[in-house]
């Protein structure tokens, strides 16, 4: 699980969330840095696979 800390309250904090749009819990700032872990990304483009009729 990725840690953050904010960077206007600095507080830290664990987020689970896979959504692009990651906010503080505390003060609901976007402003976040990557402390431990890594975010979880989707399939790169190469890997996605589209049918063609």
């Amino acid at each position: 699980m990725p840690k953050f800390k904010c960077l206007e309250c600095k507080k830290e904090f664990d987020s689970d969330s896979s959504s692009p749009d990651r906010k503080c819990p505390h003060c609901m700032s976007r402003y976040l840095e990557l402390i431990a872990g890594e975010i979880p990304h989707g399939k790169s483009w190469s890997a996605k696979s589209y049918s063609a009729r």
